[in-house]
């Protein structure tokens, strides 16, 4: 065997160059036109819808041509008629938010229907609206007459029935 003549390797140091130095930025001074890039935005505001001077038109009830129609031109009372008396006297009255219940078992589509001097209203149940004063007293006596009328029927009507049958 030949013999192989051994070498040392000399040591390569890496040549590590020095990083240029990059001078820190100075902070952003706040100038006055930037003093409402501080400020939180201001919240959308969503547009109110204007009011409907005939806000009652959605729940009128009237048959068109024998086509029974809610809530078109169509179903305004005829001119000079009590029911349009009634339904300008319904508009000049104050706004009363109310909630007309529905009964567990009772079809969605059933409306409560408010009759006044022959101008009629179909309202929907389940809902909070907003009617006039008086379609509100007539629903909240309607309500109180049905209530009191089912009393007697009821398990909770006096404490000695309701322990009798408990």
């Amino acid at each position: 065997m030949p013999k192989v003549k051994k070498v040392k390797a000399s040591k390569v140091e890496p040549k590590l160059e020095p990083t240029p130095v990059v001078p820190e930025p100075e902070p952003a001074r706040l100038v006055p036109q930037d003093e409402s890039k501080l400020e939180a935005p201001a919240p959308a505001v969503a547009e109110v819808p204007k009011a409907d001077p005939d806000y009652l038109r959605q729940y009128q009830y009237k048959s068109v041509n024998n086509v029974p129609t809610v809530g078109s031109r169509l179903t305004d009372p005829d001119p000079g008629s009590k029911a349009e008396l009634m339904k300008k006297h319904l508009l000049s009255q104050e706004k009363v938010n109310i909630f007309i219940p529905k009964a567990e078992t009772e079809d969605p589509k059933i409306k409560l229907s408010v009759t006044l001097n022959g101008y009629r209203l179909d309202l929907p149940k389940n809902v909070y609206l907003q009617v006039p004063f008086n379609v509100a007293e007539v629903i909240r006596e309607s309500l109180n007459q049905q209530a009191s009328a089912l009393l007697p029927f009821q398990i909770n009507r006096s404490r000695a029935t309701e322990s009798a049958l408990s």
